[in-house]
């Protein structure tokens, strides 16, 4: 074997590995999805539904701190001071004065009540007194340890409404997340059923792309035989040029289709995306009277205005507490040293323990009770409008859905042997028009008259099955 016979078989083998890596390569970078499947991923991604979660954490952390308002509350502190310069505690006038008072309260040779029996005097002294101190200042080192007790016993009712105001906004947001999980459900349902009715609409396509180009072979066929003339040929020719343009229509429909997909779902745009899925008829029986009950009984952000609308409450009565009496029980520890760190001088800690029930009355508070009272009522009476509005639109959501129902499948209900006959029809003007019995233009309206009928079709399943969901997310349930 010669080198070069070697090198191209050796070229040959990396081409083959490289090409099986690419292929390889592509099929893992493409997912396909089921509705199912996709629903579970766009929850995990969604960012409405995440930012729905931390909603609902931050109304966690909330209804902790109601309660932690409402429990004991106990802080302690410890200080050390060292004086450079010690302040001055007792001057040398005060100290003078207080000698002389001394003097002439306990002079010498004066009686002093006996401690056990006889008489006590002090006798004058003999010696020369020695001058004392004249001036006392503070010890340099300080010490300071403290601990403070406090319980709120009565506020009005203002600690425990804002306790049932914050659970209450908890639930709100729990109801606010599951709205956003139907709508994103819709969302994902409408983008799921998109990329099928267009992948139907490339299919269609494709197949009057096949029907046409046969219709031109056999009008060439005609042609050469004498049979048919050169405008069945051209007229035939101009039918595929169109049904091949909107073949490349239904293509890039396809590909918007899938982008739009792969958005809803937050899945990666530079991935390959597909479905796993398809359009079918299933009857559901529905009343209208029904479908309106269940949706003001199910719809969760119907019930999300509604507990909002309860927390309103709890914080006019809130507001209401502002200029009302409270009590607070306190008790406080305090202990100091201090000491100059001299020689002989042995000095203990000093503390000090009690307990304080405080008991506040406001008595004018410049209106403000009266001002925060006031915008309590106003953002309760937006929240009342907001859920008369709601409620508008949810009967109106509901009505528009089931009509949207109505219409396609009295529309499904026309079309059920629309598309047989079709198919039927263009297999007719086949053999017909292959004899000679009848021309192009005829071929053409039938090959027309199919394909309208197919995409009529799957037009209509797509808005039945589309209005079904419009259904489910307007009552808040499945059926």
């Amino acid at each position: 074997m010669t080198s070069r016979n070697f090198r191209t078989i050796f070229l040959s083998l990396i081409m083959i590995i490289y090409s099986g890596l690419l292929c390889g390569w592509a099929q893992q970078k493409s997912t396909t999805f089921t509705l199912q499947e996709s629903i579970v991923f766009a929850n995990e991604n969604s960012k409405s539904i995440k930012m729905a979660q931390e909603d609902i954490e931050l109304a966690k952390g909330k209804v902790d701190e109601a309660i932690s308002a409402m429990l004991p509350n106990l802080s302690g502190s410890g200080s050390y001071t060292y004086f450079i310069e010690p302040p001055v505690i007792l001057d040398e006038k005060t100290m003078a004065d207080m000698q002389k008072a001394l003097s002439s309260i306990f002079p010498p040779g004066m009686s002093i009540p006996p401690a056990v029996e006889g008489e006590a005097t002090i006798p004058p002294s003999a010696e020369t007194p020695q001058p004392g101190p004249t001036r006392i200042e503070a010890d340099k080192h300080n010490y300071n340890v403290s601990a403070t007790l406090q319980q709120p016993i009565f506020t009005w009712g203002k600690l425990l409404n804002n306790y049932k105001q914050a659970k209450l906004n908890l639930q709100a947001a729990e109801q606010g997340l599951e709205s956003a999980k139907q709508q994103l459900e819709f969302d994902v349902t409408n983008a799921f059923y998109g990329v099928v009715l267009a992948q139907e609409f490339v299919t269609v396509s494709e197949k009057a792309v096949a029907q046409v180009e046969k219709h031109v072979q056999t009008a060439n066929d005609l042609f050469e035989a004498g049979v048919a003339t050169n405008f069945d040929v051209l007229r035939a020719s101009v039918q595929l040029a169109n049904v091949r343009s909107q073949l490349i229509k239904a293509k890039n429909a396809l590909r918007l289709a899938k982008e739009g997909f792969k958005i809803t779902l937050g899945f990666p745009l530079d991935a390959e995306v597909d479905v796993d899925g398809q359009l079918a008829y299933q009857p559901q029986e529905v009343d209208l009277g029904e479908l309106l009950k269940l949706a003001q009984k199910n719809r969760p952000d119907l019930k999300q205005l509604e507990l909002q609308e309860q927390a309103g409450e709890k914080l006019i009565s809130i507001a209401k507490a502002g200029n009302k009496p409270n009590l607070m029980f306190l008790s406080n520890y305090d202990a100091n040293f201090s000491t100059g760190y001299e020689e002989g001088v042995d000095r203990d800690w000093k503390k000090s323990w009690n307990i304080t029930f405080a008991l506040n009355i406001p008595i004018f508070d410049g209106l403000a009770t009266r001002a925060r009272v006031k915008q309590a009522k106003s953002g309760l009476n937006q929240i009342k409008l907001g859920k008369s509005q709601l409620l508008d639109g949810i009967q109106l959501e509901v009505k528009s859905a089931y009509l949207a129902l109505q219409e396609a499948q009295a529309l499904l209900d026309a079309q059920r042997e629309t598309v047989q006959q079709a198919e039927e029809g263009l297999r007719i003007a086949n053999l017909q028009h292959e004899n000679g019995m009848i021309t192009s233009v005829e071929l053409t309206d039938a090959e027309l008259a199919l394909t309208q009928a197919q995409v009529n079709r799957l037009q209509a399943l797509y808005d039945y099955t589309i209005a079904i969901a419009k259904i489910e997310k307007a009552v808040g349930r499945k059926f």
